[in-house]
């Protein structure tokens, strides 16, 4: 023995060590492939995962949300714009027509009050 120790016993216990590290990376393993196998299956019946009856992951799902969103924001904008554009039309009719009638307004008070002398 030296300096008190058993050599044999230190291997011992670093041979036991190492057994149980192996051990626990073992059933963290074991534990990380049920978690993956919840998640697979928790992702199809809940979520966005349980909207949908097919093999689609959430994030293909997500892509094709994003995808079907953008489509529908540039559809919406072009309806919007083509609203504006008729909008300012129908503003620009407007005044020309308040003007018109003004106009015709007026004429006919003059027509009348010429009548009138």
């Amino acid at each position: 023995m030296e300096g008190g120790r058993d050599p044999n016993r230190k291997e011992e216990i670093a041979d036991t060590y190492i057994e149980n590290l192996q051990q626990q990376i073992y059933f963290m393993e074991l534990e990380l492939k049920i978690l993956k196998e919840k998640v697979i299956e928790d992702e199809k019946s809940s979520g966005i995962g349980g909207l949908f009856d097919d093999e689609k992951t959430s994030h293909e799902h997500i892509t094709l949300l994003k995808t079907k969103y953008q489509d529908m924001r540039r559809e919406f904008d072009r309806v919007n714009y083509e609203l504006d554009k008729a909008r300012l039309e129908t503003m620009g009719d407007k005044f020309m027509l308040a003007a018109q009638w003004n106009t015709n307004k007026e004429q006919t008070k003059e027509t009348r009050r010429k009548n009138d002398d």
